[in-house]
């Protein structure tokens, strides 16, 4: 029983074991099936989205680089090569020709510190943050300046309590015009020109030569300054003739320039907003007038359907090639026949050389000839073998099959059918093109009117900038009206009077220097007698013009000071002074602005200095009139020349034609085609006719094979050889004949054949491919083309129209931008502006202010340097007037005691003459033990002698005092 129900239940479970594995591999198959069935679904989704994001993309990349394999950009062969696809506008560049009026030559610059001194002193000295006081200068007409009238009084009272240290200056000035005139009367009245002390000469020689030569130094130190101011003068003198001479002159150059810059600019915009514009507009209309044209050109390039015109060349050229084709015939039959006429010669000749050598010349000299001439191998060339030469007669067959067929017809009638293309190219667009052209000459008048707008604004603007320079120009006219005919007369005399005291006191000091002293008797010409004369002459002379001197240049000082001040430190401070800002000339902007810049905010007018501050800079004159809101050139970007434009110029469609229908190859035609391929001319090509065209007909040359055989038959001796010797010379003499008549000839044979082939393969092969593949790559070329334009030409006309619009736009946006950045860069620079402006400045300023201070500074010079110089002179005439007699000078050589008798006025007492032996005399004792006597007496002079020389001592200096006292 046990063993029964063990048996039962084993069974049972293994049943029970299988149905569970089977239940658990349904459930695994379950389970994978739905994993595959999500994992479908989601390949599924996945590649839907992938295509819907691929397939605009690969539309979008046909338009931007994938129309023909191998081509980037719209596929045509000029963009491969570099050249745009809508070629941009040639601009012309404005050259000026404007020639302003010559400067003329500036003043000397030698004066330039004399007038650095005089602005530093005006400066920095004399500076006041205020102006000068009213009244002493006043403005006409709100742009000329004019002396006021405390100028006119000599109403200076203001102006001196304005400036405290020129109220000191002038204090000092004119106390020595009214003190130097008391004191030459003093001088003159009180002897003191004349009265000099005499002193003791013979005794102060030596002082009174190192007196003399510092007083000369200091009189020579005094006569280069006054030499340094009298030229001063006299130049600064002729500047302000110069200066007042030259206003008419300077305005004239002024209005000349004007003009000539205003022409300028004018000439300058409307080359920019005119000229350049009817380029631009040419340019455009050419590219619109053959759009059409250029778009079907351009989709033949791209489709390759220039294959058919490719395959109408080569067919129309059958019989141009056809008549090159015949020649060669011939000329291959020439070819044949001289050929072998020339192999047979030459192998006669090796086999006539061969057995000369062989059995009439056993010599070693023959053996080696018939080695190293490679005779053996004359007839071998390839060039004389013309078994692999092709039959033309043949490919003239083949060429009259193709002519009598007419199978120039078919690319023929493909070309009219492609044509039909530019037809419909050209009715689409002829939708588009007229209102674009339209718009540009509507746009032409746009820049016609901002150019006159622009013009009428500069001429306005500089028109009022000049006039209100050439007002200024005007300034101080009243000085020349006033002072002009007697100040040149006045200026003039007091230059010449201190050039005489400046010649006179140079004389004196040369007579002073090289003159002969004075000793009473007789004195030259030219010696410090006359020195001292020449110096009382220029005290007497200097005393006398001071005053004169010193008040001209007072009045030269208050004038320079008083027009400076006007004139030239505005300059200096244009934010602060205040008679700038009264002379600074506003402009009337409102007068000059158009109609449609009445929204522009001009409530701040132009002022001369921002103009010239915009001057300094270079800056132009679009530049100056946007800074201060009178025109903004860049609002020209505004401007919409083509109406056409819309915001997705991408969705402009030109063509909208069908082009499914288009065939340009029937498949009649196709067979027909096929059938002109596989004709006697399929293989043909220049390259068969190469091997075997060739001029090395043998392996030396004919010619030189002769030479080396008379020389064989020269070098044999005869008679033993004589046979051989005749044999060898009368082959050289063959050799020579199949060269010349030969050898020539078939060279140009060959090189005929070679040209007639070139030019065969140039009129009939494509691409250097024969015949067969000539016509199968044409044709299957005008098959995708065709299949091209059916399913993408009217795409790729679209994608070219659209690039037309857009090329358009962009041609006159950069049209635009040029004149915007050449009007802001290059139109109109403020520099002749400028230099017109500074042209009247210098005028007023360095061309007749300067000059009037530097005349003061010359003037005030000489005079203040003559006080110096009356004081040296003084001294000076004293020394040379003292009088050096020649027997005081003896005579003191012998005073031993009681002092010189000239100056203390003791009896004088000659040493006594000694008579020493030798017959000399001396006032000297006699040597130590000389006798004393002449001859042999040796006492004493008598008494009486002795006596009488003493009273002749005694009447000498008696007279000598008295003439002292006297």
């Amino acid at each position: 029983m046990g063993s029964v129900a063990a048996t039962t239940v084993e069974p049972l479970a293994a049943v029970k074991s299988k149905s569970m594995r089977s239940r658990k591999r349904r459930q695994r198959r379950k389970r994978q099936l739905a994993y595959l069935a999500i994992c479908g679904l989601s390949v599924a989704i996945f590649g839907f989205a992938l295509a819907t994001l691929i397939r605009p993309a690969a539309a979008q990349n046909d338009g931007d680089g994938s129309w023909r394999k191998g081509y980037v950009g719209h596929g045509t062969t000029h963009e491969q090569m570099g050249q745009p696809h809508w070629p941009p506008v040639e601009y012309t560049v404005y050259k000026p020709t404007t020639n302003y009026t010559k400067e003329p030559p500036p003043p000397t610059s030698a004066m330039n510190p004399i007038f650095n001194f005089t602005h530093f002193l005006y400066d920095k000295i004399l500076y006041n943050d205020d102006p000068i006081p009213e009244g002493y200068i006043v403005v006409k007409n709100s742009d000329t300046l004019a002396l006021g009238p405390k100028v006119e009084e000599n109403d200076w009272r203001d102006l001196l309590a304005h400036y405290w240290v020129v109220l000191i200056w002038v204090f000092v000035l004119v106390l020595l015009i009214i003190v130097i005139p008391f004191i030459a009367v003093c001088y003159c009245c009180f002897c003191c020109c004349r009265r000099c002390r005499q002193g003791c000469p013979p005794c102060t020689s030596k002082q009174d030569a190192q007196r003399r030569f510092c007083c000369g130094i200091c009189l020579l130190i005094l006569i280069i300054g006054l030499i340094f101011g009298i030229i001063i003068a006299f130049v600064t003198n002729k500047m302000i003739d110069s200066g007042f001479s030259e206003t008419s002159e300077t305005m004239k150059r002024g209005s000349e320039d004007t003009c000539t810059y205003l022409k300028d600019v004018a000439d300058h915009v409307y080359h920019l907003m005119m000229f350049n514009y009817e380029e631009m507009e040419t340019h455009v209309l050419d590219q619109l007038t053959h759009a059409h044209r250029h778009i079907f050109l351009d989709l033949s390039d791209t489709s390759e359907s220039n294959s058919l015109a490719e395959m109408e060349r080569v067919l129309e050229n059958m019989p141009e090639a056809l008549e090159l084709m015949r020649q060669v015939e011939k000329m291959e039959k020439d070819l044949r026949f001289y050929g072998s006429q020339l192999r047979d010669g030459v192998r006669g000749i090796k086999r006539d050389v061969n057995f000369a050598v062989a059995n009439l010349c056993q010599l070693q000299m023959c053996q080696k000839f018939l080695i190293s001439s490679n005779i053996e191998h004359i007839d071998t060339s390839q060039c004389l073998h013309f078994d692999k030469l092709p039959n033309t007669s043949e490919f003239v067959a083949g060429m009259e099959n193709i002519i009598s067929n007419k199978y120039y017809a078919i690319p023929q009638r493909g070309l009219a059918r492609l044509k039909k293309v530019s037809d419909k190219v050209k009715t689409q667009l002829s939708f588009v093109v007229p209102p674009m052209m339209r718009d540009l000459t509507k746009g032409k008048t746009v820049f016609r009117e901002q150019a006159t707008n622009v013009r009428n604004i500069v001429e306005g603007v500089l028109s009022d900038i000049h006039i209100k320079t050439l007002h200024s120009t005007k300034s101080f006219e009243d000085v020349y009206d006033r002072f002009g005919h007697d100040r040149n007369i006045i200026s003039l005399i007091v230059c010449l009077l201190i050039l005489l005291v400046l010649f006179i006191l140079i004389f004196a000091l040369l007579c002073g220097c090289f003159g002969r002293r004075r000793t009473g008797y007789g004195d030259e010409c030219c010696s410090k007698s006359t020195g001292a004369t020449c110096l009382l002459l220029a005290i007497l002379l200097i005393f006398c013009v001071f005053s004169f001197i010193a008040l001209v240049g007072l009045f030269y000082f208050m004038l320079g000071m008083v027009t400076y001040q006007g004139a030239c430190a505005p300059l200096r401070d244009q934010e602060n002074n205040t008679l700038f800002r009264q002379l600074d000339a506003s402009i009337d902007l409102k007068h000059y602005l158009p109609a449609s810049g009445e929204s522009k905010d001009v409530s701040q007018p132009l002022k001369m200095s921002r103009a010239i501050q915009a001057c300094h800079a270079n800056q132009t004159i679009f530049e100056m009139m946007r800074m201060n809101n009178i025109y903004d050139i860049n609002d020209l970007a505004n401007i919409k020349v083509m109406t056409h434009a819309q915001d997705d110029t991408d969705s402009i469609k030109v063509f909208d034609e069908d082009l499914s229908g288009i065939v340009l190859l029937t498949k009649e035609e196709r067979d027909e085609l096929t059938v002109a391929r596989d004709n006697s001319l399929a293989t043909y090509h220049s390259s068969l006719y190469m091997p075997s065209l060739c001029t090395q007909f043998t392996p030396m040359n004919l010619n030189a094979l002769s030479e080396q055989l008379y020389k064989l038959s020269n070098d044999l001796e005869y008679p033993a050889y004589g046979w051989a010797k005749v044999s060898f010379w009368n082959e050289g003499l063959n050799t020579k004949a199949f060269y010349r008549n030969f050898v020539p000839k078939l060279t140009s044979i060959v090189d005929k054949m070679k040209a007639n082939l070139k030019k065969i393969d140039e009129l009939i092969s494509y691409e250097n491919h024969d015949f067969a593949n000539t016509i199968k790559i044409l044709t299957d070329t005008a098959v995708a083309s065709e299949q091209f334009i059916q399913t993408r030409g009217k795409d790729y006309i679209n994608t070219l129209g659209s690039n037309l619009t857009q090329t358009i736009d962009q041609t006159i946006d950069d049209y635009i931008d040029m004149i915007i950045k050449e009007a802001n860069e290059n139109v109109g620079h403020c520099a002749p502006l400028s230099y017109i402006y500074y042209r009247g400045v210098d005028l007023i300023c360095h061309r007749l202010v300067d000059p009037i201070n530097g005349f003061w500074v010359g003037i005030l010079l000489c005079a203040l340097l003559f006080l110096p110089i009356l004081f040296v002179a003084h001294r000076l005439m004293c020394l040379y007037k003292k009088i050096y007699p020649y027997l005081a000078t003896v005579g003191a050589a012998g005073v031993v005691e009681g002092g010189c008798p000239i100056c203390t006025g003791a009896p004088y007492v000659p040493p006594p003459i000694v008579s020493c032996s030798g017959g000399q005399q001396a006032y000297c004792g006699c040597p130590a033990g000389a006798p004393t006597a002449r001859g042999g007496g040796g006492g004493l002079p008598p008494e009486n002698s002795i006596q009488d020389d003493e009273a002749d001592a005694d009447d000498s200096v008696l007279s000598a005092s008295k003439r002292k006292r006297d």
